[in-house]
């Protein structure tokens, strides 16, 4: 195993859809209440959302290679800060962590946990001052490994189904 990282170019879209599919599919999986869908088309949606933030929200793309084959990817932005949030918290300049997956066999490694570390750089070289991400309630392998990179519970959604 021979894992190096390197930035996304468009030429990658096909794998990062791919990437992407793998990781809708794992929350799929994970979803303890069968909510998760993933009908025909949400994929390509979803990427293309995210593309576009990372394009307007001054954005960066990480893929994990293992001898150059992909087998995972970091994405993250910095959001423009509202003036609500400035009355709210003060002034701040807020990243996030928009996705991360990492092929099954790959995880634990601490693979993830260098991505993560590069991420941080980035927003850092970028003046943030903080980072935000979303963790799927059931996925306490990801929840735990951000909480020993520092990260700490800020909100819990919470769903009922009637």
């Amino acid at each position: 195993m021979k894992i190096t990282f390197r930035e996304y170019n468009e030429k990658d879209r096909d794998l990062l859809l791919k990437l992407t599919n793998k990781l809708e599919v794992y929350a799929k999986f994970l979803d303890p209440i069968r909510r998760v869908k993933n009908l025909p088309g949400f994929t390509e949606i979803s990427l293309k959302e995210t593309l576009e933030n990372v394009e307007k929200y001054q954005g960066k793309i990480w893929l994990a290679e293992d001898e150059g084959k992909v087998i995972g990817f970091v994405i993250g932005a910095i959001w423009e800060e509202s003036e609500k949030n400035k009355l709210e918290i003060g002034p701040h300049k807020l990243s996030e962590v928009l996705d991360i997956y990492l092929e099954d066999e790959y995880r634990r490694k601490g693979i993830g946990k260098t991505m993560l570390q590069m991420m941080e750089k980035y927003f850092k070289e970028k003046g943030c001052d903080s980072i935000w991400i979303l963790v799927f309630a059931p996925n306490e392998n990801a929840h735990n490994m951000y909480k020993k990179l520092g990260f700490v519970d800020r909100e819990i959604g919470m769903l009922k189904e009637i």
